[in-house]
């Protein structure tokens, strides 16, 4: 990528401010508070947007340090640039309401969509983050060498663990842990409730079965507390009385007769015996009607007390069969529920799969971040090298971030070398982890006053080396020295007076 133009229309102190830049190096020159780091601030603002902060940190944030001075609500600016083979202007209002920047190819006449990742794309999937660690190097100030070395540091530690910036193994671990969890307990709630029913099912049964017994008891009762006889009337009793009548009957019937025949007794004798017998026998047979109606009131009644008892005795042999039924029903209901695992096998299989998956992360993203991080330590030592004029080749940075160079004849720590050598390590790892991050689109190089703590010979150093490795450099300086650096090596550069 190739920035062409900046166009500020109102940004900070600029408005309608109109800058060209060109391709190789380009050096911003201007004094103290010409504007240097409001173009800086600028640049990677119009590609990336300023955040702004919330409560009392919003008034120093960018956001608020770069208003412009006049008609605050009217903050926006453009830029051209060139991606490939086709030129591009970029668009963004920076008022915190406005609306989307909005991206154009100017080549093709097209308006593009920067909600759809065009600007994205044409970036090389770049982030503010990885600009500003890498091709972006703000001002470094004058620090002392314990607090540049820790944040080397603390620089390195960031890349080792979070990889590329775009690629967030860690994040996505995090994402896998959380869905594991999420199946664990989804397998732990189709447990527990599993076996909620299945107490419940238990509770049935058994009480269907107490049920069942307690019936069963109250038919024997009822069956073994009716006696089965029947009482049967004496025949000889009841046939000996009528009998016993009969035979007086008739001996006082011959009786009379013999007295009114032989002993010439008169017949009014053998008419009252007649008529005594007559009304004895009404009477007995009066009395035979009455008991036959009560035997046969007593037969009904026993009868119906019979039906009655029948009735109970099929009611609690029907409820007996279907408390048995249900108890079926039920045992069959517990054998499936029991057998029924489909739940509790699918989140145990996920939760399987998903720690599966995070063992397979881990290994892919620790293979991946062995080869790039050997890439990045090749890579820096080769730049220091070229940096340092082959005085420092390689050295050594290990797990805990710990960088030591090699001299030759030994290994020596950060602190124990000169500050200009540890801001050499510093921009060979940037600008290292800039060819690995941005392997897709090369991102200008933009340095707010990065060399003020160099000598002349490590400045010539990087300039020339960023002459043959990077297509585009913005220097932003207050001094005529990179002028004179590069004038001595006859590099071409562009000067842009502000």
């Amino acid at each position: 990528m190739i920035i062409k133009e900046a166009f500020l229309k109102n940004f900070g102190k600029f408005q309608k401010k109109r800058i060209e830049f060109r391709q190789g190096i380009n050096i911003v020159y201007g004094g103290n508070e010409s504007g240097k780091t409001t173009l800086y601030t600028f640049l990677q603002g119009v590609f990336f947007g300023i955040r702004r902060k919330r409560g009392p940190a919003s008034r120093t944030d960018a956001y608020t340090k770069y208003l412009p001075w006049e008609n605050p609500s009217w903050y926006e600016g453009s830029v051209l640039f060139q991606a490939g083979e086709k030129d591009f202007r970029l668009e963004r209002n920076f008022e915190k309401n406005a609306r989307e920047a909005e991206l154009y190819c100017v080549t093709d006449g097209e308006k593009m969509s920067v909600q759809e990742g065009d600007l994205e794309i044409l970036l090389g999937g770049a982030t503010q983050r990885i600009y500003e660690n890498t091709a972006a190097v703000g001002q470094l100030k004058s620090r002392t060498e314990e607090g540049l070395t820790a944040e080397l540091r603390e620089y390195l530690a960031n890349f080792q663990t979070e990889g590329d910036f775009r690629m967030d193994p860690e994040g996505a671990g995090k994402l896998l842990r959380e869905k594991r969890k999420e199946w664990e307990r989804a397998e732990k709630e189709a447990s527990a409730n599993k076996e909620k029913a299945l107490d419940k099912l238990r509770d049935r049964i058994q009480y269907t079965r107490e049920e069942i017994q307690n019936l069963e008891e109250r038919l024997e009762r009822m069956e073994t507390g009716e006696s089965g006889q029947k009482v049967i009337p004496d025949a000889d009793k009841e046939m000996g009385f009528p009998l016993a009548a009969a035979a007086a009957c008739l001996f006082l019937l011959l009786a009379g007769g013999t007295a009114v025949l032989v002993f010439k007794v008169s017949w009014l004798l053998l008419l009252l015996i007649l008529i005594a017998e007559a009304v004895f026998l009404m009477r007995y047979l009066r009395s035979g009607k009455e008991m036959d109606r009560e035997q046969r009131m007593e037969e009904e009644k026993e009868a119906s007390e019979e039906a009655k008892k029948k009735g109970r005795r099929l009611s609690y042999e029907e409820n007996i069969q279907d408390k048995n039924n249900q108890l079926f029903n039920l045992q069959e209901e517990l054998e499936e529920l029991e057998n029924d695992n489909i739940q509790i096998l699918k989140a145990e299989k996920e939760a399987r799969s998903i720690a599966l998956a995070e063992k397979m992360l881990a290994k892919a993203a620790g293979n991946l971040q062995s080869r790039k991080g050997n890439f990045l330590k090749n890579r820096v030592w080769e730049i220091l090298s070229e940096l340092t004029g082959g005085k420092y080749q390689g050295g050594i940075i290990d797990e805990n971030f710990q960088v030591r160079l090699d001299t030759g004849d030994k290994y020596v720590e950060l602190h124990q070398v000169s500050q200009g050598t540890v801001e050499q390590v510093y921009f060979a790892l940037r600008m290292a982890a800039g060819e690995l991050l941005c392997r897709e689109e090369e991102l200008p190089v933009l340095l707010d006053e990065t060399f003020a703590m160099y000598d002349d010979k490590r400045l010539m150093a990087a300039l020339e080396w960023l002459y043959e490795n990077r297509k585009q450099t913005i220097l932003f300086t207050c001094t005529n020295r990179e002028i004179q650096m590069l004038e001595k090596l006859r590099i071409p550069w562009y000067l842009v007076h502000i």
